[in-house]
């Protein structure tokens, strides 16, 4: 019951790394508020919270739209009494086959949107309320150096964006007991497993799973990470700094 009594707000709940935390949050004692655009995924997530007996909501929401944003956020305090985290897990673009030379600046243009403007609206609106409740934590869920290599040029302006916006807001916001972090996963191929939220294999030479961010996330969010701030936390086995894994090599061929 690592975060009992605390309500966790995820923007971007989809069925990968934002289901396993929002699973994960739950079992140990959160209320948790989810947000995405589509319901299924999102409401697939909430059935099995509800089944574990725990508190959820689900909105139906774009986090690019202000407007949007104001209504989850009071309603979710309407609700739950408050906001003491919020996990931002929107995001996508990524791709490897968007050469700069022919890529629409629409995408470009997307890719920052669906990524940064996704972030901004909610912090925007949330740090009083953080702040009234004697602080809280954020993070956003960015990618690790290699994923962003390997990617496109607008993915990865965008995701290293986020770590900028994160360390940022880290600074700016300490005196109102608010800690701030970025989350960097490298590719999760593993699916995420039914029933309780529990540690995978211990091994490092293995595939990634949604678990290994689900964790990373509950430290920071809990008490335990009550004097830890500004954090770019990789998640990925060790692929940014070039390990040769024979495992995570055959999948990529």
């Amino acid at each position: 019951m690592r975060l009992k009594d605390k309500v966790v707000l995820i923007g971007g709940a989809g069925s990968n790394m934002s289901r396993a935390t929002a699973l994960l949050f739950a079992q140990e004692g959160a209320k948790v508020a989810l947000a995405a655009r589509t319901t299924e995924k999102m409401g697939e997530t909430a059935e099995r919270i509800r089944e574990n007996g725990s508190d959820v909501l689900i909105h139906q929401i774009d986090l690019n739209d202000a407007e949007q944003v104001d209504t989850l956020i009071e309603n979710t305090i309407t609700i739950f009494g408050g906001v003491d985290c919020f996990i931002h897990a929107a995001g996508g673009y990524f791709s490897t086959e968007h050469d700069i030379t022919t890529m629409d600046p629409d995408y470009w243009d997307g890719a920052l949107q669906n990524n940064l403007r996704t972030l901004f609206n909610p912090v925007s609106k949330l740090v009083p309320i953080l702040e009234e409740r004697g602080g809280g934590c954020i993070i956003t869920i960015s990618a690790g150096a290699r994923v962003r290599q390997d990617a496109n040029a607008a993915y990865a302006a965008a995701k290293a964006g986020m770590v900028a916006t994160a360390k940022n807001l880290a600074k700016e916001l300490y005196e109102k007991n608010i800690r701030v972090h970025a989350l960097c996963p490298g590719i999760i191929w593993d699916p995420l497993p039914e029933g309780e939220i529990a540690p995978v294999a211990t091994q490092l030479e293995r595939l990634g799973n949604p678990i290994d961010v689900a964790y990373a996330a509950l430290w920071l969010c809990s008490d335990e990470a009550a004097w830890v701030t500004g954090l770019e936390l990789t998640v990925d086995g060790g692929d940014s700094l070039f390990i040769d894994s024979p495992i995570r090599r055959k999948v990529l061929e």
